[in-house]
């Protein structure tokens, strides 16, 4: 009897320290995956659709570089342009779903699935975080026969224009079509797979529109190299306050960009939880101030599951509207 007391002692002191050794492990910082290990362990991809010099490799690479003394560990940009987004988006869809590959996303997450059907949509990521939206701009030569809105409807209605896009289905596709449905023009869309392609073809002549971000021109603005004809935005930006909305004109065409970042579908829950919190926290930083500042980029931030729900209305509102344009 004294025996099995002794024994069913030990047994009860061997488990109550299994208990304690568990308890310490799980009360280590970091975070942990399904299988065990801290994440993140090794650098991290952000993927941007753009090539280099454009809207999103500048948000991509601003971001990343404000996030990843937050996250622990490099943040790797890399361009994979091409088809407005396609590219990219086909590249993260065949990635692992292990929080090392993410891509930063803008409106052609939804715009580049309707209207191009591709393979993929947003339906086969995993959002993480919206940081907030910016404005499209029409933009022309500073010194080219292009001054005004005026100007691109009596040209437009004369000749064809050659407006450049990067890409059918993609954000400043968009908002140029349905500005010529609108007004009659005609237009002959040039594709380009990234900003800095097409910048260059604007500044030599070989294209006479383009639609881009803020971000994308500003510098070419300041050095009255190029001109803003007009905003798809409902009011005025403060940086650009010369350059008067499409709504003002009389033609009601709001089209921005929204900006954030997925990963592929079925990343864990508490690694989409570690990147969201690392991204909320890098919009502090001095860096990320000055990008929302430089390019009159409206602060709107939503965490995965705010931004998935944004995401299904974005896509309801313009597969709609595309339809009654008859872009779709």
């Amino acid at each position: 009897m004294f025996n099995k007391k002794r024994s069913f002692a030990l047994v009860l002191v061997i488990v109550m320290m299994a208990s304690l050794i568990l308890s310490g492990c799980s009360s280590n910082s970091g975070t942990t995956t399904a299988a065990g290990s801290k994440y993140p362990e090794k650098p991290v991809n952000l993927v941007v659709w753009g090539s280099p010099g454009g809207g999103s490799d500048i948000f991509g690479r601003t971001l990343g570089k404000a996030a990843e003394s937050i996250l622990g560990k490099p943040i790797v940009v890399e361009n994979k342009p091409g088809g407005g987004g396609a590219t990219a988006m086909a590249f993260l869809a065949a990635e692992k779903a292990d929080g090392y590959t993410s891509l930063a996303v803008t409106t052609n997450l939804v715009l580049t699935p309707l209207t191009k059907g591709t393979p993929n949509n947003f339906e086969d990521f995993d959002p993480v975080i919206m940081i907030g939206k910016d404005a499209t701009m029409t933009i022309a030569n500073f010194e080219g026969e292009f001054q005004s809105l005026e100007d691109v409807i009596r040209i437009g209605k004369e000749r064809t224009l050659k407006w450049g896009t990067f890409g059918i289905g993609t954000t400043d596709h968009v908002a140029a079509a349905i500005f010529e449905k609108l007004t009659g023009i005609t237009v002959d869309f040039v594709p380009f797979d990234g900003g800095g392609e097409a910048m260059a073809a604007l500044l030599g002549g070989h294209i006479d529109l383009l639609n881009g971000n803020p971000s994308e021109v500003a510098s070419q603005i300041e050095a009255e190299q190029l001109i803003g004809l007009g905003i798809y935005s409902e009011e005025r930006l403060v940086k650009y306050s010369d350059v008067p909305t499409f709504a003002e004109f009389g033609y009601d065409i709001i089209v921005e960009t929204w900006r954030g970042v997925v990963v592929p579908k079925g990343t864990p829950d508490d690694v989409k939880s570690k990147l969201y919190e690392s991204f909320k926290a890098a919009l502090e930083d001095p860096s990320m101030v000055k990008y929302y500042e430089d390019n009159d980029i409206v602060k709107e931030v939503l965490n995965g599951s705010e931004f998935n729900s944004f995401i299904i209305e974005q896509n309801e509102f313009f597969k709609t509207t595309l339809t009654e344009m008859g872009i779709i």
